[in-house]
């Protein structure tokens, strides 16, 4: 038998305790990685590890707010104690919303951009140090809407195309320390039948986006960025297809985003 290409290694994953956090935990274990997973509810995070557990992987859960700093230093500093090193982090936690920019209340502004930008920036930064000695991977979990403007996702956008520029620039500082720093811009994914997302006044609301991929194909997909040591990954055929058209005429895509929009046409074919 082959040897397991991620043997010996150790990821830290935020936001594990389900959807395709939770997935690429799993993949990771079965590929040889002990992991330690992260999410801010506690229960749901147990019951995440003792599945691993029950399925023979080599894991340990921090649970923490990742948009706070001290919680993400202590996380990183969990990680090491229990495992000796650190070679893999997923910055994959993060919170979608649904609303007109005009409609949304200032305070949840403030959560998206905390959680989902710097929920990224404070785990890498205690993580590099870590991250070096290993000439690991920091990884970054971004979105169709990182590459198109989307309506009704304003601020989603904003944080998941600043993620981008943020590890643009990060992977010039520590390539020549033999970091790989990758961005996977995930499509329309099947979601937990819990999963929800903020509307415009901090209230859960349902996703109901056609799915084009599954959990474990994403999380497939991620493992092959860390083996492979890719620097883009943009997934799913519409993702592929937004990626190109966005390259190739940014101007055509806006007007047609912008059409649909006057003539509610996700309206007339449901798709919200």
């Amino acid at each position: 038998m082959s040897r397991k290409k991620l043997d010996g290694k150790v990821a830290l994953i935020t936001g594990s305790s389900r959807g395709i956090g939770l997935a690429t935990a799993k993949e990771m274990a079965k590929r040889g990685a002990s992991v330690v997973l992260n999410a801010r509810g506690e229960e749901r995070l147990e019951k995440a590890r003792a599945q691993l557990v029950a399925d023979g992987c080599d894991v340990a859960a921090f649970p923490c707010d990742v948009s706070s700093s001290d919680a993400c230093r202590e996380m990183v500093d969990f990680a090491v104690e229990k495992f000796g090193r650190l070679d893999i982090l997923l910055n994959n936690a993060g919170v979608s919303m649904r609303s007109n920019f005009e409609d949304l209340d200032a305070e949840l502004c403030r959560k998206v951009v905390d959680v989902n930008l710097l929920g990224c920036i404070y785990p890498t930064l205690y993580a590099v140090p870590h991250i070096k000695k290993t000439r690991g991977h920091l990884l970054f979990i971004s979105s169709i809407a990182g590459i198109i403007g989307l309506p009704t996702a304003s601020l989603y956008c904003a944080t998941k195309r600043g993620l981008a520029g943020f590890a643009d620039s990060i992977r010039c500082e520590l390539a020549p320390d033999g970091v790989h720093v990758g961005v996977i811009y995930v499509g329309f994914t099947e979601n937990d039948p819990e999963k929800k997302v903020i509307g415009a006044g901090g209230e859960g609301i349902s996703p109901d986006r056609p799915a084009h991929m599954t959990q474990a194909q994403v999380a497939n997909e991620i493992c092959r960025v860390v083996e492979h040591r890719k620097r883009n990954a943009v997934l799913s055929p519409i993702g592929k297809l937004a990626g190109f058209a966005a390259w190739l005429s940014p101007d055509l895509v806006e007007q047609i985003i912008i059409f649909t929009r006057k003539h509610k046409l996700s309206e007339k074919l449901n798709i919200r």
